[in-house]
């Protein structure tokens, strides 16, 4: 495959999920894995993810493994809107009550006479 069937086929995936993501796509160096990175970018939030050859092949035939590929595309694209946070925070967050905690117990029976 040619880098800018690669490009399409991946762009029209990309289109499916998410019209103003923009997808780029570039080779991998290492000649003994062959492989394109696929790097997502929508605002100022980045992301991305490596397919192997071998996939994107296989892709253009069969749809499960094309479905694969927009899964993993998806997946990419969900992880930019994720937010990290520092793990080893001695903040507490505050937890929310049952808001029933507080409030007075209802009266039992016929009430006051």
């Amino acid at each position: 495959m040619t880098m800018t069937e690669v490009q399409n086929m991946l762009t029209v995936l990309m289109r499916g999920i998410d019209k103003k993501t923009l997808l780029t796509v570039e080779a991998r160096p290492d000649p003994n894995r062959p492989a394109v990175v696929v790097h997502l970018s929508r605002d100022k939030r980045t992301g991305s993810l490596e397919f192997a050859e071998a996939d994107l092949v296989a892709g253009q035939t069969d749809l499960a493994r094309r479905n694969r590929l927009r899964t993993a595309l998806k997946r990419a694209r969900d992880r930019m809107w994720e937010e990290t946070t520092y793990i080893f925070s001695t903040k507490t967050e505050n937890q929310k009550g049952d808001g029933m905690m507080w409030s007075r117990p209802q009266q039992g029976g016929r009430g006051r006479r």
